[in-house]
């Protein structure tokens, strides 16, 4: 019997992995997926010199940091290559490392052309209800130094106190002459009687 075809969609900025762990990782996947391909998104050759030899051997696509990234936590063109894999259809799974983005409009068009989608992370995430399984990445998979992003906590601040304004204390020649000079009746009176 064939095993399910699956591709992997990897941000390999999202989530700070060695080649050697991606390898393991795909080993692992490979006792129950046939991985077709991979494709990795925020590659740049210098800092992943881990990788280009393992890229350039099996044929797997890169794609260079996005701008989009920036703003939205996602890269643009995942989800783009995330759509065009539903409107081809010939996948059964996609394996997804992706940034803290809103993935679920992805996840949904895949689910519905009947493809699994693999949260491949070292956490579950808050959209882990979507997906179809969580494939864990062990933290000795890690760059060295790197740990797994924490959740922060929110923390809800209080509003800060209005301070209102002081009422003046005592009257002074120059307070009684400045809200007379503000309050500008004087100034009206003046003209009205040209």
């Amino acid at each position: 019997m064939n095993k399910p075809k699956m591709i992997i969609l990897a941000d390999i900025a999202s989530l700070k992995i060695t080649c050697n762990g991606f390898k393991q990782i795909v080993k692992n996947l490979e006792a129950k997926f046939e991985v077709v391909t991979c494709k990795f998104y925020s590659y740049v050759a210098k800092r992943n010199r881990d990788y280009n030899e393992y890229i350039s051997a099996n044929g797997f696509a890169t794609s260079l940091p996005s701008a989009s990234r920036r703003r939205n936590k996602l890269d643009s063109r995942q989800v783009i290559d995330a759509a065009d894999i539903a409107a081809v259809g010939n996948i059964d799974a996609v394996g997804m490392i992706t940034g803290e983005g809103d993935i679920l409009p992805v996840i949904d068009l895949l689910k519905g052309k009947g493809i699994d989608v693999y949260d491949i992370n070292v956490t579950e995430g808050k959209y882990a209800y979507a997906y179809t399984g969580f494939i864990a990445v062990p933290t000795s998979a890690l760059r060295e130094g790197y740990t797994a992003p924490a959740t922060k906590a929110q923390q809800k601040r209080a509003p800060k106190p209005v301070q209102q304004p002081q009422a003046p204390q005592g009257n002074s020649d120059y307070l009684s002459e400045a809200r007379r000079i503000l309050d500008g009746n004087s100034i009206f009176n003046k003209y009205r009687n040209r």
